[in-house]
């Protein structure tokens, strides 16, 4: 009963948040459309800083005195040339194609990960999780543009990519924090407390937003897209991937950021960078409302029966 209590408390908050979002949208408070351009302040501002403030706190030599990482990339990679193979045999239309291998493999890692991370490790643990991410995201990164430029027909640019790569607001963040943690930096409190303060409404902020935009309006049109993906994304792969990590022997935190960064909902990016590069937008945006709505259900499952069974 007690794992059935936190898994319910480590999600509930979460769906609240989206339906507080959904109801300032509903009652036209908030329009949508200035919802959707304040996700920028969760992606140059907050999130950058929720990175940072983790990673400038850690233990690094203790996290990178593990295979973790390693096997965590492999994983990535093993994932996403499974889907790149898999997706055009079934699907005929590039501009949808390179939205469902995106839809596939690439998760909403940070909102959403760093959300559940710390209702189950605390905010103050959330080094691995923090570093996890800065793994992930420049090869999530590297990989979209690929899939997505490939089946935009263009020629893909090496030097273009890596500029996205190490411009994002994420990877600048972690970059920073690892700065200050190596160099042992100390912020003066006038400058610490506003990071603290503004990382703090990182999560509460990103769901209220979400349930602000989520529309289910192409939900009937995209029904069998849909349930492929969301079994893939949220049941299929953090099943495989998580049941390997722990044949390897892999407990507790390693588990939960490895449940997070395999069953975590799509990626939002996936809905920008199909609008920037004229794919099906509303294929993308209706998977990851959909998949947003169903995690919440599916992690609180899965955080039971870890619980459960003492694995996290």
């Amino acid at each position: 009963m007690e794992n059935l209590i936190l898994a319910f408390t480590v999600v509930a908050p979460l769906l609240i948040y989206m339906i507080i979002g959904a109801a300032l949208r509903q009652s036209g408070v908030i329009e949508e459309r200035n919802m959707r351009s304040a996700n920028n302040i969760i992606f140059y501002v907050t999130l950058p800083l929720m990175c940072y403030r983790a990673v400038a706190a850690s233990d690094l030599e203790t996290m990178f005195d593990t295979p973790f990482l390693l096997y965590m990339a492999i994983a990535i990679l093993v994932v996403f040339a499974i889907t790149a193979l898999l997706v055009p045999v079934f699907s005929k239309d590039n501009r949808r194609r390179g939205v469902l291998i995106l839809g596939i493999f690439r998760s909403n890692d940070a909102i959403f990960g760093l959300a559940v991370a710390a209702a189950l490790l605390g905010e103050d643990n959330l080094g691995m999780m923090s570093i996890g991410i800065s793994l992930c995201v420049p090869l999530y990164s590297l990989l979209s543009v690929i899939a997505m430029e490939h089946y935009r027909g263009e020629q893909v640019r090496f030097g273009k990519v890596l500029l996205r790569i190490v411009t994002n607001p994420i990877i600048l963040g972690c970059a920073a924090g690892f700065l200050v943690n190596l160099l042992n930096i100390e912020l003066p409190t006038v400058l610490q407390k506003p990071v603290d303060g503004l990382a703090s409404v990182t999560s509460p902020l990103a769901f209220v937003l979400l349930g602000g935009t989520i529309s289910f309006s192409a939900v009937k049109k995209n029904r069998a897209a849909i349930t492929t993906v969301s079994l893939l994304r949220l049941l299929l792969i953090p099943i495989i991937v998580v049941g390997s990590f722990l044949l390897l022997g892999f407990r507790g935190e390693f588990i939960v950021v490895t449940l997070i960064i395999f069953g975590a909902p799509v990626a939002m990016v996936t809905y920008t960078m199909s609008v920037a590069m004229q794919a099906d937008d509303e294929l993308a945006g209706t998977l990851v409302a959909v998949t947003s709505v169903l995690s919440i259900v599916t992690m609180f499952f899965f955080i039971f029966f870890l619980k459960q069974f003492a694995l996290i």
